[in-house]
């Protein structure tokens, strides 16, 4: 029995990291754990989804699958794989109460190589990647974003610290960090990773001031 973590391109624009396991580990599942199949299936079908292949979409009510969804594949004991919307699942993304369960349930767990927007940033960032802390999104009500970004800045003298946003709101975070965090730092934006538009640059805070970043995946990486 095995669940398969099988990544997403970050771009439709440049999806290459799809490689002969992939092709062949989605023709071989039935079963697949994903967010909304009405997005992901084109994507699957051109990989060699088979027709009987059934899709389970996330319940954000629920705040995971239906639990029909696990007794129909676990009570079988079919090989399942799990599928983010971008990148690797599990990795700042819904998915780990599906491996966790996999795993008490017997299940070898086999994460497919591919894309992750974190380690692809950090990577690029120049920023020491010996210590750092991924935090998520920010709160949005003001009072907690503005103690959220003051624990962040504090940390970032001590070891790289990473966050994003939503597209909509990350003009307004890059703006609030330039404004907020000590000019001693370093920031690096990494924008829209593997789309043709996208880039990772890493400056002084002061360098920053006055640019303005169009709508996309975004993180933001602070250190030294």
């Amino acid at each position: 029995m095995r669940l398969y973590l099988i990544p997403t391109p970050l771009s439709a624009e440049r999806p290459y990291w799809e490689y002969p396991l992939l092709h062949e580990t989605i023709r071989q599942v039935r079963f697949f754990f994903v967010e909304h199949p009405t997005r992901l299936r084109p994507y699957l079908q051109r990989l060699g989804l088979h027709p009987d292949s059934q899709l389970f979409g996330w319940d954000s009510a629920l705040g995971d699958w239906p639990w029909e969804a696990y007794q129909q594949v676990f009570l079988a004991r079919a090989k399942a794989a799990l599928l983010s919307e971008a990148g690797l699942p599990g990795v700042a993304d819904a998915g780990h109460t599906l491996v966790r369960r996999a795993h008490a349930e017997g299940y070898e767990v086999i994460p497919l190589a591919g894309p992750s927007s974190i380690t692809l940033a950090l990577a690029a960032s120049g920023l020491s990647g010996q210590h750092f802390t991924f935090w998520g999104y920010p709160p949005i009500e003001k009072r907690k974003r503005y103690q959220f970004l003051q624990k962040v800045f504090q940390a970032a003298t001590e070891s790289t610290q990473i966050l994003m946003e939503t597209p909509g709101r990350t003009q307004a975070l890059f703006e609030e960090i330039l404004q907020r965090a000590p000019h001693t730092l370093l920031l690096c934006v990494a924008h829209n990773l593997t789309s043709p538009t996208g880039f990772v640059h890493t400056y002084p805070i002061p360098q920053w001031e006055g640019q303005t970043l169009p709508k996309a995946p975004t993180l933001f990486l602070l250190g030294r």
